[in-house]
């Protein structure tokens, strides 16, 4: 089971290597629970034309975690509860997710709501 939601992730995953790799990378190490590729970075500039996300300070993909300089606490296990979620949810969750966040907002979605509440981290307006 853990191969075939590896497998139905890797587009995802490989397109959040791709956004690594533009966002400059500064250091990258695994995670083993959940499992991640966890790429610090310098800049979200790819990302900070969309409305409401000038202030990104880590983003997820697959097994992908992306932080920014500006982290806070637990932003990290923020983001390591997104990529359980992508493992609960494989290949279909970016978009289960997106649709939350064009429905209900970034802030009232249901995977960040379980997000902040699990990471026991605070939602910062930007």
């Amino acid at each position: 089971m853990i191969i075939l939601t590896f497998l139905l992730n890797l587009p995802w995953t490989l397109a959040g290597l791709l956004l690594g790799i533009i966002s400059l990378p500064r250091r990258i190490r695994l995670n083993f629970t959940p499992f991640a590729l966890i790429i610090s970075v310098r800049s979200f500039w790819w990302q900070t034309w969309l409305p409401g996300h000038g202030g990104v300070r880590a983003s997820s993909l697959g097994v992908v975690v992306l932080l920014g300089k500006n982290l806070l606490s637990n932003d990290l296990e923020h983001e390591l509860v997104h990529v359980m979620q992508s493992e609960r949810e494989p290949f279909i969750h970016p978009i289960l997710y997106t649709y939350q966040s064009l429905r209900y907002g970034y802030k009232n979605n249901k995977y960040e709501i379980e997000a902040y509440r699990k990471a026991k981290n605070r939602y910062v307006e930007k």
